[in-house]
């Protein structure tokens, strides 16, 4: 079977059950907010009219944000107005908080109710959030540092007895800056981890959370069950509702390859690296999986370009690539 499989966009006639995918409503949505700014120049409207005219799912996710902002207004237009304002003046995870509300919304147009309690919607709504390919630093109040790797997403929870970090989607490095009085915690799906030092590496995938340490000591415990841990520097264990797994000997320089964009493996099978590549890609890579059985791979790939990677792999290994456009790309074995 394949790996992944494709959706066909549906046109204009599909009406209200057609869903511009979470790319292109994230799109629409910040054209959507540069042209309430009065600053907003003749040629970016210019620009937009040429963005909107290219795909009609760019036409349709725009459409329904302007009528869920004309809905908004009808309630009170001076303060709908007023609150725009002040997003696009103020802080960026304001304007963070209305675009993803936005966003939210003109999926819900086409989706449902339901989608409120999907993984998308939170990754939406959080407060600082990447997209795929990209990176981010983020310094929180006490002065510790989140680095969020690719399509990641986290909600800060401060309180006066704790620093909870909740992590929504994706990976973190997070850097603790001391302070007794309020432990640091990052929390996922799975798992809670504590920091007792300082440096470590938090992932969500769909069925475990990894947590690896860089410096001094972590705790870290599943949710479900309660079970508990704790990691020492250079050690790392996976987290699932069934527990807490044997701790293992971390690779940490391959393992926070990501945060200066490269990609280092040694000897792991070509689907693992494919399904790493693919978290830097906006778009899907095709390739059956059985296929591409006994291909391993050794080196460092970039990850702030792909296509370069996927061109490395095929030219030490025999691949046939095939481009279809820029998000759709097939591998095949020759």
């Amino acid at each position: 079977m394949l790996h992944a499989t494709s959706t066909s966009a549906q046109g204009e006639g599909s009406a209200e059950d057609a869903a511009p995918s979470a790319a292109v409503v994230a799109a629409a949505t910040d054209w959507y907010l540069k042209m309430q700014d009065d600053s907003c120049t003749p040629e970016q409207r210019s620009a937009l009219h040429d963005w909107l005219q290219a795909d009609p799912m760019h036409r349709l996710a725009y459409g329904r944000i302007d009528s869920i902002w004309t809905r908004f207004g009808q309630v009170d237009a001076q303060a709908g107005k007023a609150a725009l304002d002040a997003s696009l003046s103020g802080a960026g995870r304001r304007r963070r908080a209305v675009a993803g509300a936005l966003m939210l919304a003109c999926m819900l147009a086409g989706s449902g109710w339901m989608a409120l309690q999907s993984q998308t919607a939170r990754y939406l709504l959080a407060d600082h959030r990447t997209a795929p390919g990209e990176r981010l630093t983020v310094t929180l109040d006490d002065g510790s540092r989140v680095t969020l790797n690719t399509d990641s997403a986290i909600d800060e929870q401060y309180t006066g007895q704790e620093r909870r970090i909740v992590l929504r989607r994706g990976e973190i490095l997070v850097d603790v800056s001391a302070d007794p009085q309020r432990p640091f915690v990052v929390e996922s799906r799975h798992a809670t981890a504590r920091a007792l030092g300082t440096q470590y590496l938090v992932r969500d995938d769909s069925d475990a959370t990894r947590v690896a340490v860089i410096e001094s000591t972590v705790e870290a415990c599943s949710r479900s069950v309660g079970t508990c841990t704790t990691l020492g520097a250079g050690s790392a264990a996976r987290i699932t509702d069934a527990g807490v797994g044997a701790t293992e000997e971390a690779d940490i320089d391959a393992l926070i390859g990501w945060r200066d964009g490269v990609l280092a493996v040694d000897d792991k099978p070509l689907t693992e690296v494919l399904a790493e590549l693919e978290r830097y890609r906006r778009g899907t890579l095709y390739y059956d999986a059985e296929a591409l059985q006994g291909l391993s791979v050794s080196g460092v790939f970039p990850l702030d370009d792909t296509d370069r990677a996927l061109a490395a792999l095929s030219a030490n290994l025999p691949l046939r690539i095939t481009r279809y456009t820029s998000y759709i790309v097939r591998i095949d074995r020759r």
